[in-house]
């Protein structure tokens, strides 16, 4: 069993300090205080005792009962509620009821006299939340089937659903094969469902282990599902689209937004979905009517500060598992928070480890899609938060935090963040309740662990009880897997300083997260993220815009300098010969981790297949016009082969670059020279990663095609009309690595 702890944060209100928010001290309600700090005395032949009870939950309007009835030789009592209230005199009687008319943990203490004139104290707290008035469901990677005390959780790399019974223990019922890459699994009418991203399927498995696969659009990449109802909803991400499944059919598909990830229900029945990858100008997510009859994008605003050792601004993105409240009134989306504002070229600043992404949780209104700016949540030495979940009364939020293997529980009802769980594993990515909140169970993605917390008190640290692994068998080889994991983690020293940047924090699951980030000070420029996908590492020519690495190993650069890491080499290997130069000696077979990163990195050797082409995976006609206009534009040259790509070198260290007209003043350096050409990249994948060019100047491929296409260096198009350009676009965006 992995070592784990919480870290309680000082001076928190709320019963894990003792101190409620909210509450007037005893003092200032006229209690003695120097009698507080004892609950009982012993005066001989009797004992007078202060019982003032367990603590509990109350809602706000409704009486709550103070019951100091177990007090012992007490002959009065007076109880002080917490809120500025309370008895203005000591009573007969044991008990008090009180209403409270705001959400807070209060402290209520009780006072009790003997007849000897004695007195004695203790407190309560009372943790005070709005009535439960909505029931959540949200997509996610784990999920609990209540009346069976079972929890699910997805293995998107042995494609495959472990199902375990915490009933007694956790205890495997089964695993159960399930279409590529599942990402998601919820309950629906007495089955578990799973959506299978690689797959376009959903997967229904019964309690015995039965499988029905229903089939979704090809290419549609099903991501999250929920059931609402009679009828179950899935975000299909490469349409930008919401399948509504009825009956046990597909009934139609109707448009949320680009690159729809999370969906959870709303307490006024419609759903809300999120922009995975967010527009530069707000994180962004959708709200739908059940029958696509009306759509409302609901945005989280751009954070303008400055960024510094504690807090950072930019645009929330990554934007996957809603939380929303039981109580209807609060829901919240854990993000990264990206710092598109950093950096010398666009600002005074340059880019810090501590400044470049920072795990961010924003709240908002579920009802009206108000955020809350000020109450957004940052948290330091944190950089993506992945998931995050409501307990059951609405006061306690847990997020994961995927690349510091770690989750960080917060006080809804203070604001105060109240502990963080270390060590859960590797790439935590989702998290699941037991209806009563004793047990939360952690998705340990690449430690293949689930693991259950006992989380039932708030004063307690958590006690790790289980854990267990998910697959049945490892699918990667551990070569691969050790490389996975460390392109995932954030959490090494080696990797990052303060745990803020994983490689995974701008190339989650291998693709670009959309961002254009100002690289000046390392001596580039604006640069926008590629996609992995499909290139296989070098497979393809020298890494990055400028192709200043040669080897995947040559990362080894960025985590020791923009990542603050340590690096995975030794220092002295490192500097043997001329290997500190990106293209001087050979990194490869110096470092066993270094190496494995670099064997994931090239095991990503397949591109998404695009939803642009017909059912059976052929060109619809305007793309076959497109693919004559591509050589008559004499695109070939350039974008040539099956890589579509002549990348590579024309002398040692003398990459091929080409000046297609789109170097400006951000386009900063290529090794401390001047930037003379741009690397060739490959045109698969282009369908999912807009924006375009090497600084993100091209919104759109017709910009590409005509706008940024200055004096035709970047193929003949200036004579095509707007239709040639549409067909030509069409071409583009079928582009997949199938032909």
């Amino acid at each position: 069993m992995n070592e784990h702890r919480l870290i309680s944060a000082l001076a928190l209100c709320a019963g894990l300090a003792g101190v409620a928010c909210d509450e007037t001290s005893p003092a200032d309600a006229g209690v003695d205080a120097q009698v507080l700090d004892a609950g009982s005395i012993d005066g001989g032949d009797a004992a007078l005792v202060a019982e003032a009870g367990d603590s509990f939950y109350a809602t706000v309007g409704e009486v709550a009962r103070l019951d100091g009835s177990a007090s012992v030789g007490a002959t009065s009592y007076q109880w002080v509620f917490g809120d500025g209230r309370g008895w203005d005199a000591p009573r007969p009687v044991s008990e008090a009821e009180v209403i409270y008319a705001s959400a807070g943990r209060y402290r209520a203490f009780l006072t009790v006299t003997d007849a000897a004139g004695r007195r004695r104290t203790d407190s309560v707290l009372v943790s005070v939340t709005e009535p439960a008035t909505h029931t959540p469901a949200a997509s996610g990677s784990v999920a609990v089937w209540a009346a069976r005390d079972e929890v699910a959780v997805v293995s998107p790399d042995s494609d495959e659903l472990a199902i375990f019974s915490y009933a007694d223990g956790l205890t495997l019922v089964r695993r159960v094969s399930t279409g590529a890459e599942p990402r998601s699994v919820t309950v629906f009418e007495g089955r578990w469902v799973v959506a299978c991203t690689g797959g376009d399927e959903l997967d229904f498995i019964g309690p015995a282990g039965s499988r029905e696969v229903l089939r979704l659009p090809p290419s549609s990449r099903p991501h999250g599902v929920v059931g609402l109802s009679s009828e179950l909803f899935v975000t299909l991400g490469a349409m930008g689209e919401v399948g509504r499944i009825s009956g046990g059919a597909l009934a139609e598909t109707f448009g949320a937004t680009e690159d729809a990830r999370g969906i959870a229900t709303l307490p006024d029945g419609r759903l809300l979905v999120t922009r995975w990858r967010s527009p530069d100008s707000a994180g962004q997510m959708v709200a739908l009517n059940v029958d696509g009859s009306s759509a409302t994008t609901w945005s989280l605003q751009v954070d303008p500060q400055p960024g510094s050792d504690t807090e950072s601004g930019g645009v929330p993105s990554y934007l996957d598992q809603i939380a929303v409240s039981p109580t209807g009134g609060l829901a919240a989306v854990p993000s990264t928070q990206a710092a598109i504002g950093e950096g010398l070229f666009v600002s005074p600043r340059p880019l810090t480890h501590q400044t470049t992404v920072r795990a961010a949780l924003s709240f908002f209104d579920p009802r009206t899609g108000t955020e809350d700016f000020r109450r957004r949540k940052l948290f330091d030495d944190r950089g993506l938060a992945s998931a995050a979940l409501f307990s059951s009364h609405g006061d306690f939020l847990f997020v994961a935090m995927r690349g510091s293997r770690a989750v960080e529980r917060l006080d809804v009802l203070s604001g105060a963040q109240a502990g963080s769980i270390l060590e859960v594993g590797f790439a935590p990515q989702g998290l699941a309740l037991s209806p009563d909140d004793r047990l939360l169970f952690v998705d340990a993605y690449l430690s293949r662990e689930l693991v259950a917390y006992d989380v039932s008190d708030s004063g307690a640290i958590p006690t790790e009880l289980f854990r267990v692994q998910i697959p049945g068998a490892e699918p990667l080889s551990p070569e691969v897997l050790r490389g996975k994991v460390l392109f995932n983690d954030s959490a090494d020293p080696r990797l990052a300083f303060d745990s803020y940047i994983a490689c995974a924090h701008c190339h989650l699951d291998g693709l670009s997260d959309h961002r254009v980030w100002d690289f000046t000070d390392r001596g580039e420029g604006l640069r926008n993220t590629i996609d992995l996908l499909g290139r296989a590492g070098i497979e393809h020519g020298p890494l990055h815009w400028s192709a200043n690495f040669d080897e995947v190993q040559d990362f080894e650069h960025d985590i020791r300098g923009p990542f603050g890491g340590s690096g995975l080499m030794t220092d002295e290997a490192f500097h043997a010969g001329s290997r500190d130069d990106t293209l001087g000696d050979p990194k490869a077979g110096v470092s066993a981790d270094l190496d494995a990163l670099a064997s994931y990195v090239t095991s990503l050797d397949r591109h998404l297949s695009s939803p642009h082409r017909d059912a059976s995976g052929a060109l619809p006609p305007s793309a076959e016009r497109g693919r004559a206009l591509f050589a008559g534009a004499g695109c070939p040259a350039c974008h040539a082969g099956p890589a579509m790509t002549d990348s590579g070198f024309v002398a040692p260290g003398a990459p091929r670059l080409h000046d297609v007209g789109t170097l400006g003043a951000g386009s900063g350096q290529r090794l401390g020279a001047a930037l003379t050409g741009l690397d060739t990249p490959t045109l698969h994948g282009l369908w999912h990663s807009a924006p375009y060019l090497h600084d993100g100047s091209a919104a759109t491929l017709s910009e590409v095609l005509t706008t940024r296409n200055i004096g035709d260096l970047h193929g003949m198009t200036s004579d095509l009309d707007a239709g040639a350009i549409a067909d030509l676009v069409a071409y583009l965006n079928c582009l997949d690595g199938s032909e």
